[in-house]
């Protein structure tokens, strides 16, 4: 009886997984990140520890603390990356663009001076038709440890 319990769910669970299946490429994450009028954060996790969910701070003890967070982003066409922040009515305009060599979608600084050690990484593995996570990894906040940061969004 275990067995067929057993065997029962993880028909479900691979079910669920083929009903919006991840990205198998670049091309097909862009376009499930440009099919998206707007994606909603949905949580924030820093070191790997949940930070943010639901629109509200979660206690966490040591390590960084981040209280600002684009409340929502678009991908545009061509090429801008648009973030709302709570606080502010002007929206803070990133670029977003493939990387053919490393098979990944970043978001950058609108200029050309920002090097790859500034952006956001979006493996296609993590964008789904409704959901996505962009990590990025720095030595801002808690030099000289490196922070690793991943947020998570919903399509609206």
């Amino acid at each position: 009886m275990k067995l067929a319990q057993n065997w029962l769910l993880l028909t479900f669970i691979f079910l669920m997984g083929a009903c919006n299946p991840a990205a198998d490429s670049p091309e097909k994450a862009r376009d499930y990140l440009l099919a998206a009028p707007d994606w909603r954060i949905e949580a924030v996790y820093i070191n790997e520890a949940l930070s943010y969910k639901d629109g509200k701070q979660v206690p966490n003890f040591g390590g960084p603390v981040f209280s600002r967070y684009m409340k929502s982003v678009q991908f545009r066409e061509g090429g801008d990356f648009v973030g709302k922040y709570e606080d502010k009515e002007k929206p803070n305009v990133l670029h977003w663009a493939i990387d053919s060599a490393d098979e990944v979608i970043l978001v950058t600084a609108a200029d050309t001076t920002t090097d790859a050690r500034s952006s956001w990484t979006i493996q296609p593995s993590s964008v789904h038709e409704d959901y996505f996570e962009m990590t990025t990894e720095t030595a801002a906040f808690d030099y000289p440890r490196v922070t690793k940061i991943r947020l998570a969004f919903e399509r609206k």
